[in-house]
């Protein structure tokens, strides 16, 4: 029978990550909702932080339901541990005099007969190994379709360019072949000025000979 169980929590910290709400999951569940009456939040490194940001966190790690505030309502106590002897024997105070409680695992392993592994703490600690797992594989997932699609981008970029290519090589052939019916067009033009001129000289030239007459 335990009187009282600290868990420790670096006020340092900016916020909680998946490790510490991991491992404040599983306290929870080593403890079961009924002990955390006997259980302490000791804050520690206060000495790393200014106070009134220390504080600022310690009430938002109070007032949150994704935090600690879950426990609170069940009466655990929240101290300051600031590496001091005052400090420490003020935390050890707080569960003098509560009322010694078995933890769930141990009514688990002990009055169940229970596994360790069947325990509802290790239930917790596999739950958030396996849903750490499942976001690693989607995160990959996701990694694995982005390398695909910049493959995919890079290819496609290469048709481009190769299209590009041809393409300029194309205009450059239909330039060419502009430029070349565009010579032949003015050499017939200028072959009908001068089909054109002689026929009209001709004509003149009848015309004369049909005065002279």
């Amino acid at each position: 029978m335990l009187a009282g169980v600290l868990y420790f929590h670096r006020i340092s910290d900016l916020t909680m990550d998946w490790i510490s709400m991991m491992n404040f999951n599983v306290f929870r569940k080593l403890c079961g909702e009924s002990t955390l009456r006997n259980a302490v939040i000791v804050t520690n490194m206060w000495g790393q932080v200014d106070f009134q940001i220390g504080e600022a966190r310690e009430v938002e790690l109070m007032r949150e339901d994704i935090f600690f505030k879950p426990v609170f309502d069940r009466g655990a106590q929240i101290a300051r541990n600031e590496n001091t002897v005052a400090s420490a024997q003020d935390i050890i105070r707080l569960v003098l005099d509560s009322h010694p409680r078995p933890l769930c695992i141990q009514e688990e392993i002990v009055d169940e007969h229970k596994d360790i592994s069947a325990t509802s703490a290790s239930g917790e600690l596999n739950r958030e190994i396996n849903a750490q797992i499942k976001k690693h594989r989607e995160e990959m997932r996701a990694v694995k379709e982005m390398r695909v699609l910049k493959e995919e981008m890079h290819v496609l970029k290469e048709e481009m360019r190769t299209m590009m290519h041809v393409l300029k090589e194309d205009m450059c052939v239909l330039k060419e072949e502009m430029w070349a019916m565009r010579r032949e067009n003015e050499e017939e033009m200028r072959a009908v000025r001068r089909e054109n001129e002689d026929t009209r000289k001709e004509l003149q030239k009848m015309q004369r000979e049909t005065e002279t007459r």
